[in-house]
């Protein structure tokens, strides 16, 4: 049996017809609020078994991000009328907004599948707008630019400025101090593709908030 217990989109499959050996669950929506400075929130889907039972086959994973565990020490046979908690893990990382990742349980004998969804909700203290910045190959070398905001009780300062690739010259420009900033980019030319980040500095009183970036992309004009 394959067990994988990290996971983004976790697989957990269910059996049985609606009515027999499956497992019931209260919700299949479970959002979790992260405090702004959380490296891990849990998410738990409490569930009974139907009148046949359930064993559950196996549950793997396709990223690092959401650790499953099963209740009753990681229990995967289960009698009639019994009850228990599959619980997600989630790490948290450099996500931010709101972000969804599918749970999806197998159970022996039964080829429908069952979506639990962990909702989760994180702050995005300092935000880059837009994410990327865009030239198309061939057209105009104009200055573009991010606009820095923060989205704290107390201000945020940037500290730091710098980039990847020498093609694209940046400036940093205060616009509100502690609050509001530009970054104007500016490629060489653009008369061949290239890509950079332009990372960020600050002084967040939340570790993970205080390095940022921006992608910088010359790309073929869209069709």
């Amino acid at each position: 049996m394959k067990r994988i217990a990290s996971l983004a989109v976790l697989v957990l499959v269910l059996q049985g017809p609606a009515s027999l050996g499956q497992l019931v669950f209260e919700k299949k929506l479970v959002e979790v609020k992260a405090q702004a400075d959380a490296e891990l929130v849990t998410a738990e889907f409490p569930f009974t078994v139907g009148e046949t039972g359930a064993v559950i086959e196996e549950y793997e994973a396709s990223c690092s991000c959401l650790e499953a565990k099963i209740s009753d020490g990681g229990k995967l046979t289960w009698k009639p009328g019994e009850s228990g908690v599959i619980k997600g893990l989630f790490k948290l990382g450099t996500f931010k907004g709101v972000v969804d990742k599918p749970i999806v349980l197998r159970i022996k004998d039964q080829p429908q599948a069952e979506t639990l969804t962990v909702r989760v909700d994180v702050p995005i203290i300092f935000e880059v707008d837009p994410p990327t910045l865009y030239w198309e190959l061939g057209g105009e070398a104009a200055t573009r630019k991010f606009k820095l905001k923060v989205h704290d009780q107390v201000p945020t300062k940037v500290t730091e400025v710098s980039g990847t690739n020498d093609h694209f010259k940046f400036e940093l420009k205060t616009i509100k101090e502690g609050w509001e900033y530009e970054v104007e980019v500016t490629p060489a030319d653009v008369e061949g593709r290239a890509f950079g980040l332009i990372r960020i500095r600050t002084d967040s009183r939340f570790k993970k908030h205080q390095s940022a970036q921006g992608f910088v992309v010359i790309r073929r004009p869209k069709p």
